[in-house]
């Protein structure tokens, strides 16, 4: 998690995002962005308190980004694979394939002043923070030619099966995301959506979501061959799913992270506005197979137009410990 010191309003992503509301006034901006970083403070506190390992990053002074605490846009940690060598055409550098290890992977971005969240030094974070990297992936550039990939919100990547979901728009370019999949070894499946005022959905993971034995799918939103085809997909891979209807996808029903605490407890974090939304069928299917962290984040949800899972980026490096120094 990226702890924010200017969240706020941003008038270059609200066009293609219709969850932020209405621009605030100025008298306004010093109160978000206080209240946006009470929201993430109690936000970690509940993360750390059900025991899952947390990385706190501190945002930097300038230049300011109103939309860094929603990290998981920015880049993705890559579990190590044993995906053969391929081909990645124009992709310039090393096949991060070859490496065989786990990786640190950068976006390109639509928005500008989202381009100016870029963290050159984030490997070096990660490695002073305990965790090895053992690879990096620069896709960043992109955006200079108009293409851009927004990390998982972007794409929903299921690692265990090697498929990335992608919902097509303006910040989800379909010969992007193909070219990355190439590149790391993931079988490509995207799908156009309308939300609920007929535009298509900016990210995936607001329509879906997936965990070892669930799988969050509004499917409402989808065009109707692609909902029946990747809803397949999903029982296919073993996992029961939660079809979410149109009004429960503007209320972030899907936009929802499974997390493991050290003692390999399973949790669903969710905001509070996305649990309301579920029906009492879903929500008891939900518990039934792991704990509910329930997380109070309405101004980052109005004003930035994201919620929980935004604000998390899942962490799959491994320790540089070894395991007598973990033991000390």
């Amino acid at each position: 998690m990226l702890r924010p010191k200017h969240f706020g309003w941003n008038s270059e992503t609200a066009p293609s995002n219709s969850y932020q509301g209405a621009m605030p006034s100025p008298s306004e901006s010093r109160e978000i962005a206080l209240e946006g970083l009470r929201e993430f403070d109690r936000m970690a506190d509940a993360v750390h308190n059900a025991g899952i390992p947390l990385t706190i990053l501190e945002d930097r002074g300038e230049p300011a980004c109103p939309d860094a605490v929603f990290l998981n846009n920015l880049f993705c940690t890559l579990p190590a694979n044993s995906v053969e060598h391929q081909d990645l055409g124009d992709v310039d550098g090393p096949n991060p394939l070859s490496s065989g290890g786990s990786g640190l992977v950068h976006f390109p971005m639509e928005s500008p002043s989202r381009r100016m969240e870029i963290r050159l030094n984030l490997a070096h974070e990660l490695i002073e923070a305990g965790f090895q990297v053992d690879f990096e992936s620069d896709w960043s550039d992109w955006a200079e030619g108009g293409q851009y990939l927004e990390g998982t919100g972007s794409m929903v990547l299921d690692h265990q099966h090697r498929v990335a979901y992608a919902a097509l728009s303006s910040r989800t370019s379909p010969t992007l995301f193909r070219l990355w999949c190439s590149a790391f070894g993931y079988e490509p499946l995207s799908f156009e959506t309308e939300d609920h005022h007929g535009l298509p959905l900016y990210h995936t993971n607001v329509v879906m979501s997936l965990g070892r034995h669930l799988a969050f799918w509004g499917g409402e939103a989808v065009e109707p061959f692609a909902r029946r085809e990747i809803h397949q997909r999903l029982r296919e891979t073993g996992r029961l799913v939660i079809d979410l209807n149109q009004q429960q996808i503007s209320e972030f029903a899907a936009n929802v992270l499974e997390a493991y605490s050290a003692d390999g407890t399973t949790h669903w974090i969710a905001s509070q506005r996305a649990i309301a939304s579920w029906t009492a069928a879903q929500r008891r299917l939900i518990e039934a197979h792991a704990s509910l962290i329930s997380v109070e984040i309405p101004t980052i949800e109005r004003i930035g137009g994201g919620s929980a899972r935004y604000m998390l980026a899942e962490n799959h490096l491994p320790s540089r410990l070894t395991p007598l120094q973990e033991k000390s």
